[in-house]
């Protein structure tokens, strides 16, 4: 039982610090191999550092080897385990006050057991702190292992611009290493390869392919030569294409047991598509899914399953065409909402992160203040001393009449010099206020121009997504029912998923012209009188029309007759929105609550829903447009983000107020809210309640 002992536990002291030693180099040297194994030297290590409590090298020796235990977890998804082996481990480092190698190991343990549990702003704040600790020792090769796991980190949030800068810069930090060379440069030609650079990774593929040759892996070799096969494939050099396939499949052979092989056929499929050799394309396809289902594939053959439609499609396979069509929309949906949840999160990380260095600028700039002021104050105390000088020398002096004119030269030469000194002091005083708010104005633009730069980018990553998935289904299955080659008992399901896409794209594109126009101030009112009972009626009923909803709805009418002076048109597309918003993160058996209540400044109209609600610290993001507060499992809802702000701005239109809050209970509580110059005096509920106030 040694390698499950702990402290304070009746172990015979047999081992020693050699042995330890020992199980630390043998679980350094298994983690990649064999995790499990890794695990257990961690653990053994740890064993015998808890019997030598009172040695010096204790606390190291246990916080190293908790280290390893916690990395060794983390690859063999023992989470639980990991977590708090690592807690332990950084509670040791942290109170230890020195600076070593095992901080910034830790931190990249942090870094990826984070990343492997979605929490992907830790994962990023840990990735830098891990660099700033291997920048301070000066270890280039962990400086460039913390640069590809950020460059890792943004391959998620689909930021590829950013990954290849940090894969670039690991390149330049650490080289040399064949393996690592060789997962830089084949890491950066995938991302150039996802933004449509395919000369430029063709260039790092090859590169790649010289080392995985050198060192004689068929498994690596075949994996690069198939990203070569799929650039050459998108720049239609076919034949190129074709051999590195054919290569890579000689390397895999006919067992392959690495599992590569289907990804590869998938390639040689596309070729042969591009050929217009139908048939033999269809014989790829059928190796590269052969003794899969379609319906659990993972994300990797998404491509996979869009060159599979394709092909099946124009071959006149309509059944394969959309199983493969349904199984590409899957994935494609999953990796939307992971890349709309690992955006959000390291966008809230990277804005955490700003404010961080504007509060050490500031802390600066305090600092600066007062060794201005500590100068400022020696030189006072430097001319008071001074002046007490003189002043006793012309006391001395007294006598010496011929003197006394000098000394009195001399002293008003020295209050001449000191009144030229103030005004110097105080010019440059001046001078450096200025230069500071210069200095702080620069920043201020540089940093609005990176936040609207950042707005334009997820803009427009935001909208591709959007709308993407909808012109799929609408494309897809309309062409495979205007082939009629769809099963007739589905045709009226897949018309529903037509009609239901498009109904998603066209609110999505309204609701973008209606920022637009409101944004562009071309947005005008048209007031009349309106009952706010007939307004949420007529909603509900175009809801129910378009069958957007099968949720409980409960409205309560008793203060339905008041009316108010506004534009009827826009007091529905605010209802509207609110209502559809709350149907959205509603259950199955959620309930919506919608009344108008009557105040004593003016009506308020509330809708009300029991879903999962929205956590305090994003109100205000999602008032903002595109701003998007779900997490990872709400996204899968879509959206653009643009419902709360259009209320938003149309409630203001109104010289109104709208706010939305969590429920006591759960859920969100929308409300919106008319002044009282708006409410037509005379509503006999409204008047009742007024009376009781």
């Amino acid at each position: 039982m040694l390698f499950g002992a702990k402290a304070g536990a009746a172990v015979p002291d047999t081992t020693g610090w050699p042995q330890f030693d020992d199980f630390i180099a043998k679980s350094q040297q298994a983690m990649n191999a064999d995790p499990e194994a890794a695990l257990t030297n961690a653990l053994a290590a740890e064993a015998i550092a808890e019997r030598h409590s009172n040695a010096s090298r204790y606390q190291t020796a246990l916080a190293t080897s908790l280290w390893l235990e916690a990395e060794a977890s983390t690859r063999i998804n023992k989470t639980t385990q990991a977590q708090d082996a690592l807690g332990r481990a950084l509670q040791i480092s942290d109170n230890d006050g020195k600076l070593t190698k095992l901080d910034g190991d830790l931190a990249l343990t942090r870094a990826r057991l984070a990343d492997a549990s979605g929490d992907y702003a830790l994962a990023l704040k840990s990735w830098q702190n891990a660099h700033a600790v291997f920048v301070r020792l000066h270890i280039t090769r962990s400086q460039a292992i913390s640069l590809l796991g950020l460059g890792a980190l943004y391959e998620k949030a689909r930021d590829f611009d950013r990954e290849i800068r940090y894969y670039h810069q690991a390149a330049q930090a650490y080289s040399g290493e064949p393996a690592f060379d060789l997962s830089v440069a084949n890491n950066t030609g995938f991302a150039l390869q996802q933004v449509g650079h395919y000369a430029e990774a063709l260039q790092d593929y090859d590169h790649a392919l010289k080392i995985a040759v050198s060192l004689k892996s068929p498994m690596l070799e075949a994996r690069v030569l198939t990203n070569v096969a799929m650039s050459n494939a998108k720049l239609h050099k076919l034949a190129d294409a074709d051999r590195a396939a054919t290569r890579a499949l000689k390397l895999l052979g006919p067992k392959d047991e690495s599992g590569w092989a289907p990804f590869v056929w998938g390639v040689k499929a596309d070729i042969e598509y591009q050929r217009h050799a139908l048939n033999a394309a269809v014989a790829d396809l059928e190796r590269a899914f052969h003794g899969l289902d379609l319906k659990t594939t993972i994300a990797p053959f998404r491509d996979v399953h869009e060159i599979a439609y394709k092909v099946y499609r124009d071959a006149g396979y309509y059944p394969q065409a959309i199983a493969h069509l349904e199984a590409f929309k899957r994935l494609d949906d999953e990796g939307r909402s992971g890349a709309a949840s690992a955006t959000l999160a390291l966008s809230a990380a990277q804005f955490d992160f700003t404010n961080q260095k504007l509060e050490i600028a500031q802390l600066k700039a305090a600092q600066l203040e007062r060794d201005m002021r500590l100068k400022e104050s020696r030189a006072a105390t430097q001319r008071t001393v001074f002046a007490a000088i003189a002043l006793a020398g012309l006391v001395l002096m007294a006598w010496i009449a011929w003197r006394h004119f000098l000394v009195r030269r001399h002293r008003n030469a020295i209050r001449q010099k000191n009144v030229e000194l103030t005004q110097t002091l105080a010019e440059r005083d001046q001078e450096i206020a200025r230069r500071t708010e210069v200095e702080s104005q620069l920043r201020v633009a540089m940093e609005m121009a990176q936040q609207a730069n950042r707005a334009k980018s997820q803009f427009l990553a935001n909208m591709s997504h959007e709308l993407r998935t909808p012109l799929n289904a609408i494309i897809g299955f309309s062409e495979l029912m205007a082939r009629k080659a769809a099963d007739p008992q589905k045709v009226h399901d897949y018309a529903s998923v037509i009609g239901e896409a498009g109904h998603n794209l066209l609110s999505l594109l309204n609701d973008i012209l209606d920022m637009a126009r409101i944004d562009a101030g071309r947005v005008t009112l048209e007031e009349t009188t309106v009952r706010l009972g007939d307004v949420v009626r007529q909603s509900l009923s175009a809801l129910d029309s378009e069958n957007r909803t099968d949720k409980k709805i409960r409205f309560d009418d008793s203060h339905g007759d008041v009316r108010v002076h506004a534009d009827e048109q826009r007091l529905q597309q605010i209802f509207t929105n609110l209502v559809s918003n709350a149907i959205k993160f509603t259950g199955v058996s959620g309930i919506i609550e919608i009344r108008i209540e009557t105040v004593s400044d003016g009506v308020d109209i509330v809708v009300q829903d029991d879903g999962p609600g929205i956590p305090a610290d994003k109100l205000n993001v999602i008032m903002e447009p595109f701003g998007q507060a779900e997490n990872a499992y709400e996204r899968s809802h879509g959206g653009s983000g643009l419902g709360l702000p259009i209320v938003k701005a149309l409630v203001d239109m109104h010289n109104g107020r709208f706010t939305i809050v969590p429920g006591t209970e759960g859920g969100t509580v929308a409300r919106v809210h008319l002044p009282l110059n708006r409410v037509v005096q005379g509503t006999a509920s409204y008047e009742a309640h007024a009376a009781v106030a």
